[in-house]
């Protein structure tokens, strides 16, 4: 059935078909006052620049515009970006995503439905989109992502090896083929010497919720009957058995975990799946006399094989704007420079100079947030306010006080610290940033990342970067650091791979994905609570909140209601500065 169908991106726009209702623009007519001296002394010239001056004076109807197939293509130019013709692709839709385009839409070529111009910029075929909102593409597309959320859908764990993913629903009949274990023993006779009738499955003989997907595992009304069984040698049943065999990838393996090519389907059968894949979860519903999940690639799980994964993490960083700003911060110490040969130039904050834009991490529990005021007698007195959470982060301004012999700090949210119960952000500033650049370090080392604009920190919070292993090149998943520029932004992406140690994994719609360098990126992990500590297979791993947040505040934007952007340039997305301490014996003097 058609919405469990899914396309590989590379070739949707070749092998889906879609709806092609849209609004065509009325035949043009013939002006009655012109005569035919003036129709026909014009040159080609002057009617194209008629045409043309027509054309940008007819009002320009605004509409509203789905993506009909899984992924619709964004172009700057009204061609397809695989062609020679130079188009660039700007980014994509998701199917059932809405966005404002105007109407009526650009045939040529290239798109014999017409290309709409959408309102945010770019063009999409209208191949793989609809202005008819009632397209069944369209309604019955899976929900779209929440974009409020540090989890932008539902998601479910595999907890059995070899759990099958369909393109639609099977029977129970038909599952048998993938699924060995729904083989039921066979009945038992009864005391009269008859078959028992079998125990009704849960759900059996009651109505499916979801008829249109529960259509597919009943044969069309037009299909032919079966033709009778031929007859057949005993041998010859055994060899049509072993041909309908379904291999199982996970049974007696001497080679460890399968490989993912192992655990690709054919047919009906998406692909077999390892304990652990993690699927983001549309909804779920019944058919075929059981319950399953629907996925957002729009497949079928069997519901009993899928147990829901809630977020791992509460944890969040801290923005230094807004309400939480309520402190200046002193002007900028001045910065030394460091020169190291054959490494690119940075700048670095001096060991001496005042603490003004300084970001520093609570790394022990039980601290406060503290408060300085004058006592009766005109000096100064120290208060507890509210806790201080582990791993939260702070942004100094500069101003300290001294308290009967101890040294105290002012943050940008107004409260006091002390210098010595926290760990100090050493971020690494290129020396040609601009004033209000938008760009982020990250720090392998601390496993902190600080968001800056120009030389002002505005966000910090901890990750997880790749593990670390330098005896084992199986198990060394280190992170690689350099200056690199935000490539790709994914509102959700799936990951997968096969690791040597830890075998194959896969996880469907990874959020807030941000690619910047090969398939390095910047993205939320909402399957663990380590950050501040090393963990990935060597992305930057951030809270799902965290990595929301981000991804929204660095370039290139999304506009409303794409799924992808892409920069347009090498120099239009955030630049990323990953970096670590230099080995012991080997650091750069100052």
């Amino acid at each position: 059935m058609w919405q469990f169908a899914l396309i590989p991106a590379c070739a949707l726009v070749l092998l889906q078909a879609c709806d092609k209702t849209r609004h065509d623009p009325p035949p043009s007519a013939v002006d009655a006052s012109a005569t035919a001296a003036e129709l026909d002394g014009g040159s080609e010239d002057d009617e194209d620049e008629a045409v043309a001056e027509k054309e940008a004076t007819r009002p320009r109807i605004v509409l509203d515009l789905a993506a009909a197939n899984f992924v619709a293509s964004v172009s700057d130019k009204p061609v397809w970006p695989e062609s020679d013709a130079g188009a660039r692709r700007m980014g994509y839709l998701r199917n059932g995503a809405v966005v404002k385009a105007y109407d009526p839409p650009l045939k040529n070529d290239e798109c014999k439905d017409g290309w709409y111009e959408l309102v945010e910029g770019g063009y999409v075929c209208g191949k793989v989109a609809t202005i008819d909102m009632t397209n069944p593409r369209v309604r019955l597309a899976p929900k779209q992502p929440d974009r409020d959320a540090g989890m932008p859908y539902r998601y479910g764990v595999n907890v059995v090896d070899g759990t099958p993913l369909y393109r639609r629903v099977l029977s129970a009949d038909d599952r048998k083929k993938y699924e060995p274990h729904l083989s039921a023993p066979k009945p038992e006779e009864n005391a009269a010497g008859s078959a028992s009738a079998p125990a009704t499955p849960s759900g059996e003989g009651e109505k499916d919720e979801e008829p249109a997907l529960a259509a597919a595992a009943a044969p069309a009304a037009e299909e032919e009957a079966p033709p009778p069984p031929r007859r057949t040698t005993r041998d010859k049943r055994e060899k049509d058995r072993e041909r309908d065999k379904i291999k199982d990838p996970f049974k007696d393996r001497d080679a460890g975990r399968p490989q993912l090519k192992e655990l690709k389907g054919r047919g009906v059968l998406v692909r077999k799946m390892a304990r652990g894949f993690v699927v983001a979860l549309d909804r779920d519903f019944k058919a075929a006399g059981t319950r399953w999940w629907r996925t957002t690639y729009g497949f079928a799980a069997p519901y009993d094989r899928i147990v829901i994964r809630n977020e791992a993490t509460k944890y969040v960083g801290n923005w230094f704007t807004g309400e939480g700003a309520v402190a200046d911060l002193l002007p900028f110490p001045e910065l030394a420079g460091v020169d190291d040969a054959g490494a690119e130039p940075v700048l670095t904050m001096d060991a001496g100079a005042p603490l003004a834009g300084t970001v520093a991490f609570a790394m022990m529990n039980g601290l406060a947030k503290l408060e300085i005021t004058e006592d009766a007698k005109g000096g100064l007195k120290v208060g507890w306010g509210a806790p201080l959470p582990k791993r939260a982060a702070v942004l100094l301004t500069g101003r300290e006080a001294t308290v009967s012999g101890v040294t105290y700090q002012q943050t940008s949210a107004g409260f006091w610290v002390r210098l010595a119960q926290l760990r100090i952000a050493q971020p690494q500033i290129p020396a040609d940033v601009g004033p209000d650049e938008r760009w982020i370090d990250v720090d392998l080392t601390r496993q902190q990342l600080v968001a800056f604009e120009g030389r002002r920190p505005v966000f910090a919070t901890l990750i997880s970067s790749g593990r670390r292993n330098p005896y084992d090149a199986e198990r060394d998943f280190a992170t690689p650091p350099g200056t690199f520029r935000i490539r790709e932004k994914h509102v959700t992406t799936t990951m997968d791979a096969d690791v040597a140690s830890d075998g194959p994994y896969s996880i469907e719609d990874v959020p807030w994905v941000m690619y910047y360098q090969g398939g390095y990126a910047i993205h939320g992990a909402f399957w663990h609570d380590n950050f501040g500590n090393v963990r990935s297979h060597g992305c930057v791993n951030m809270s799902p909140e965290d990595a929301r947040t981000l991804f929204n505040w660095a370039d290139p934007q999304l506009p409303a209601g794409w799924h992808g952007v892409f920069s347009k340039d090498e120099n239009s997305g955030s630049r990323v500065v990953v970096h670590e301490d230099p080995p012991p014996g080997k650091r750069r003097a100052r």
